[in-house]
């Protein structure tokens, strides 16, 4: 408002509301901590006619939830601004404002999902601005301090921490201050305090690593000093008292998930597996017990029998034969919790135990998984002679399960050294048939990994992998029918879709076998395949759910590769059910550690953020993703493919004369391709655009060129373009031309040429061409103004 209108609307005089003056005397009654003043000009406000000396109608509300949340009225705050959000709001400061001054009422009044949503939405337009929203931004650093969420709040700490050295006003660098050291103090109560943050120079200072520690006793004094500053000038101790309040807030909730697929505990369903029988009652019998739960990979199972049996035989002499499984036990527990040093201790001293027992056989069984540990743990000199000195012994006089195992440990360490055929000789030679059902298999599962890394026709590796599976029901090993199961089902999966149902009954059969005693990351790799083949299938609704368990159960077990590609196909469902903010969000995440994806998916996860930025209507950055994925590419084609999504951006963006450039590079690349259609529909694109552009005799040239393409391709001996098809592109043709007619004022010509466009469109789409009539309607009127004008 100028000076004049301003002083009005202050004394209500030249007929303006008083409602900004009560909005603005409210808001300085707050600042100086004058309640009663701020709640009597807050109902003036809200009662006063609104008029164009007002602000908008979704800063408004926005304003007055501000004051609701400052008085603990949040209910009252969120009822006021909410009905805002769901008209149309075309503020600049909306709806980014008033889903700011949301997120405090969401979270005081159990609303967290409309407390993330929020969050998440807002930041993504404060993080581009971050000078003029560092008030703001405080926000969702006080956000994140009070809902656990201290890594991300680290994270835009350290993002935005410069914005502080030249705030807009002392009220933001207040806010940001404040809301930092709370943040900062959380981490350290966390046990974080000597974490690093970086605060980059400004001025006189350098650039610092501070520990969190020291930067939070920086920001608590900045904040407290700027609001003593204010106090002085007010003659009050409010923004002093407000200051240290949030200093000393409370967390509202101890973690609060940002995202369907953030790491979460797992649910109480994921307990041990109950015992099948109970606990024998002598030391001797839970020997026998542990063991067969052992041979099933039942651990949790097999742990309870040995705490069980440690119980029975405290102060117990147990023969040396007993001490050697109980050894080789906790070797095995180790084992399987990839703590190989420590099983390589135990399996020494089980060897030992078994030749004291004079049990050479066992020995030598434990000597092989002995050798196992070594090679697992670095030392593969000493674990390979271990190895292969136990096959040599159980071939002459180990049970053929023994033999069996010998040669399964050492034909897998060959096949990690790339010695294939050795492995498989191994295997094929071991009798595999006459062991348990564990052991076949266990060998069968290697013979079929032999047989896809030499690239064995499918019937061969089919036939391994069906036989592994009726195997592994008969082991009773939940382990091995989850393996065996799911590695079929890929394989029918990947031999085309006459096989899909029969790979789905095996996922099925995979995922019946799920119990928590599995290795870490089975569970997480049959969600991804089943996540992967409902995207295939197109069914992304379902596919979004079980891609986001996938997702927090990677990360949460440190998978860091499995996580990216399930956050990639996670992205990919999101983008195709149209939930474009969360495609983004996701793309944004797996970008920012790019080096655990593999190739394909580098250009894949850029092309849907791409995407998804434009429909999100941010596209300045949808242009950036394109242009890098243009630059990542090496296909011509697929370049020129690229370059019109670029184009089509910058059309949106009202950049014209740049979108017709992308048309005319584009038109090269397909013309050296030899693709005259390809050729004439960029020509015409860009003939378009240079209209738009206002460029009259450029689009007029470029049309020439399009009309010139256009022949060239019906002319073109391996082109054949139906007859309807040619009809239409003539229509569109005489169209375009008609309106480059008509802005370079020939508008006679203009009328003849929408004349013939309507008349190829009548032999193609009789609705199409009664639409068409209102355009050419429109030309006759404005040629026969014209001509009356004369």
């Amino acid at each position: 408002m100028r000076c004049s209108t301003i002083w009005s609307a202050a004394t209500g005089k030249g007929g303006y509301s008083l409602h900004p003056v009560h909005g603005l005397r409210c808001q300085v009654a707050r600042h100086i901590g004058d309640v009663a003043t701020a709640d009597a000009e807050f109902e003036r406000w809200r009662t006063a006619p609104q008029d164009e000396s007002s602000d908008c109608a979704g800063c408004v509300p926005t304003a007055m939830a501000f004051h609701l949340a400052w008085r603990g009225a949040h209910a009252e705050a969120i009822a006021i601004a909410e009905p805002v959000l769901s008209g149309e709001l075309t503020c600049v400061e909306q709806p980014q404002g008033i889903l700011s001054a949301l997120i405090e009422p969401y979270l005081r009044t159990g609303r967290y999902e409309a407390a993330v949503d929020a969050h998440r939405r807002t930041y993504r337009v404060h993080r581009r601005y971050e000078t003029r929203y560092l008030f703001s931004l405080g926000t969702h650093l006080f956000f994140c301090a009070v809902t656990g969420n201290h890594a991300r709040g680290l994270e835009l700490l350290e993002r935005h921490l410069g914005a502080l050295d030249a705030p807009p006003s002392p009220m933001d660098a207040m806010e940001f201050a404040a809301s930092a050291a709370l943040l900062l103090d959380r981490l350290a109560a966390c046990g974080h305090g000597d974490l690093t943050v970086r605060r980059p120079a400004h001025q006189d200072r350098p650039a610092a690593e501070l520990r969190v520690t020291e930067l939070r006793d920086q920001m608590r004094d900045h904040a407290l000093a700027l609001a003593a500053r204010f106090d002085a000038r007010n003659g009050t101790t409010a923004q002093s008292t407000r200051i240290r309040d949030r200093l000393a807030a409370e967390p509202v909730v101890a973690e609060l998930l940002l995202t369907e697929y953030a790491p979460r505990p797992r649910p109480a369903a994921a307990s041990p597996e109950p015992l099948p029988e109970p606990l024998a009652d002598t030391w001797q019998d839970l020997l026998d017990q542990a063991e067969q739960w052992r041979r099933t990979w039942r651990k949790e199972q097999a742990r309870a029998a040995w705490r069980r049996f440690d119980e029975l035989t405290v102060g117990v002499e147990l023969p040396s034969w007993a001490r050697g499984r109980r050894a080789e036990a906790e070797g095995w527990f180790h084992d399987m919790d990839g703590d190989h040093a420590a099983a390589v201790e135990h399996y020494r001293a089980a060897a030992d135990h078994y030749a004291a027992a004079q049990l050479d056989a066992d020995r030598h069984r434990v000597l092989s998984l002995l050798g196992q540990s070594l090679a697992e743990d670095g030392n593969r000199t000493e674990g390979l002679a271990l190895l292969q000195q136990a096959v040599a012994y159980l071939d002459e006089h180990g049970t053929p399960t023994q033999r069996v195992g010998a040669r399964i440990r050492l034909a897998a360490h060959l096949m990690f050294r790339g010695e294939l055929a050795h492995a498989r000789k191994l295997l094929e030679e071991s009798g595999y048939p006459d062991a348990d059902a564990t052991a076949r298999a266990q060998v069968l599962l290697l013979l079929a990994t032999i047989s896809a890394a030499t690239h064995a026709p499918f019937p061969e590796q089919e036939a391994l992998l069906a036989q592994a599976r009726r195997e592994a029901r008969d082991s009773g090993s939940p382990r091995l029918v989850v393996e065996a199961a799911c590695r079929h089902a890929q394989l029918l999966r990947a031999s085309g879709q006459d096989a899909w149902d029969a790979a789905w009954q095996a996922l099925e059969e995979a995922e019946a076998h799920l119990i928590p005693d599995l290795p870490p990351g089975a569970e997480t790799s049959v969600l991804l395949t089943r996540g992967q083949w409902l995207c295939e299938d197109q069914e992304y609704e379902q596919a979004a759910v079980v891609l986001a368990e996938a997702v927090a159960q990677a990360t949460a077990l440190g998978i860091a590769p499995m996580a990216a590609h399930a956050k990639v196909l996670l992205a990919r469902a999101y983008h195709a059910i149209e939930r474009y903010f969360e495609a983004a969000e996701a793309a944004e995440e797996i970008l920012a550690a790019e080096q655990h994806l593999v190739s394909v998916d580098r250009k894949a996860v850029r092309e849907i953020l791409a995407r998804s930025l434009g429909e999100l209507g941010e596209l300045e950055d949808a242009l950036a993703r394109w242009d890098e994925i243009i630059a990542m590419e090496d296909d011509p084609a697929q370049t020129a493919v690229l370059h019109v999504e670029a184009a089509r951006v910058l059309s949106r963006m009202g950049r014209h004369a740049e979108a017709a450039e992308r048309h005319a590079a584009t038109a090269v690349l397909w013309e050296e391709l030899d693709e005259p259609y390809q050729v004439y529909e960029q020509h015409y694109c860009r003939a378009v655009a240079l209209l738009l552009a206002h460029r009259v005799a450029d689009a007029h040239t470029a049309h020439q060129q399009a009309e010139q393409w256009l022949k060239r391709a019906e002319a073109h001996p391996e082109l054949r373009i139906p007859a309807e098809h040619l009809k239409n592109q003539r229509g569109l043709l005489h169209h375009s031309k008609a309106r480059i007619m008509a802005a370079e004022g020939l508008l006679t010509a203009a009328v003849a040429e929408a004349e013939k466009a309507y008349a190829l469109f009548r032999e193609v789409d009789e609705q199409r061409a009664a639409e068409y009539l209102k355009f050419l309607a429109r030309m006759r009127e404005a040629a026969d103004e014209a001509e009356d004008a004369r």
